[in-house]
Order: structure tokens, then sequence, then C-alpha cells
């Protein structure tokens, strides 16, 4: 979730320098974000590799590989971002700047809180999933999805900001522009989805 968490964060200079139209940054900015993606991914192989398979373990295995797979997909859809960003330079029109920082720290708001919340597992095994710990970590699963609800709001109001602007757009900065935002706010909506998995190992 460390690795999972450094990439997503990688976002956020990687927006400044397409709000700023350095095309060099954007790119090497994009390639941090996959580098960071890689590391991701070694880590989770690691992971995948030494779990054991007849021990007796505090979750259940597959359980516990879902929710390894959720969160090695927050790297995996930053690297998406990134990579979009790659594929023709993008214009910020003024009117989205304070907007799509706005919502990109949001986002990323998200991603911090699960990290945190993936960050209290080991407390939760040691008191056996209950008690005030298991409290505490329900309440931040709460924070998160009304953190990803913040989000969506903000991807809303861009989204009717496109197409207020469209005319003054070429089409296919719109179609553009839609697709890396509905991509940005996925980073939220799956880091909520290994909230819920946390919730899932408290109620089970």
């Amino acid at each position: 979730m460390v690795r999972a968490l450094e990439t997503a964060r990688a976002i956020e200079p990687l927006i400044e320098h397409v709000i700023g139209g350095d095309q060099a940054q954007v790119a090497s900015s994009a390639k941090r974000v996959s580098v960071l993606e890689g590391q991701a991914d070694e880590v989770k192989n690691e992971i995948r590799d030494h779990l054991p398979k007849s021990l007796f373990m505090p979750v259940d295995r597959g359980d516990l590989l879902n929710h390894l797979k959720a969160q090695d997909s927050i790297a995996d859809i930053a690297e998406d971002v990134a990579v979009l960003f790659t594929l023709r330079p993008m214009q910020v029109p003024a009117w989205m700047v304070d907007p799509l920082r706005n919502y990109v720290r949001a986002v990323l708001d998200v991603v911090e809180l699960v990290a945190q919340t993936v960050g209290e597992l080991d407390v939760l095994v040691e008191a056996s999933f209950g008690g005030p710990e298991a409290q505490k970590v329900l309440q931040m699963t709460v924070e998160v999805a009304r953190l990803e609800h913040r989000a969506d709001k903000i991807q809303d109001q861009i989204a009717k900001g496109l197409f207020q602007h469209e005319d003054e757009m070429k089409p296919v900065a719109v179609f553009m522009w839609s697709k890396i935002l509905n991509k940005i706010g996925d980073l939220a909506n799956t880091s909520e989805n290994v909230a819920n998995r946390i919730r899932m190992f408290i109620a089970k």
C-alpha cells in the first residue's frame, strides 16, 4: 500500500506540468509513475509468492489476495492516468485549472486515508478484528466514503464545465478530458473498495 500510495501521489506533480504546458516534464513525470507502478508490482508479487498456503492465517487467504489485488489496482490506475497524458498534448483551460487541482487533491485525500487504514491492519489482527481498534477503523472507512463522495462532486462540477465550454474546445479534447477525469476518479473508487474490504475483515 505504501508503494501504491507513492505511485498515486506522483500524479499531482504530473498534473502541475500539464497545467504548465511543459511536455518534456509531463513525459518525465509519466515515466516516473510507470517506474513506481513497477515497484508496486514487485512488492505485490513478493507478497503473493510468500503467502502461506496451509498455515493458519487471521484472514482467509483468498480474501487477502483480493485485498492485495485491490491495492495494486490503485498503482495500475495511476499509471493509466499518466499514460493518457502522453497520448497527446493536453491544454488545461483557465477555468479548469483550480478545479482540476482541487479534484486531484480530493482524490489523493481518499487514497491517503485508505493507506492509513491499511496501516491499522497489524493492530486489528492483534485485536482479533474487534474492540476499540475495530471501531476506530470502521470510522475511518466511513470517512473514506465521505471523502470519495466529495471527490465525485468535484468531478461532476468539472464535467459540467466541460460541456458548458465545449464550443471553445476541440471535440477530441472534450473526449480526452472526460476520459482522464473518469480515470482519476477511479483512484478514489478503487481506494474506497480497499477500505470496504477491510470493513469485511472486521464483519467476519
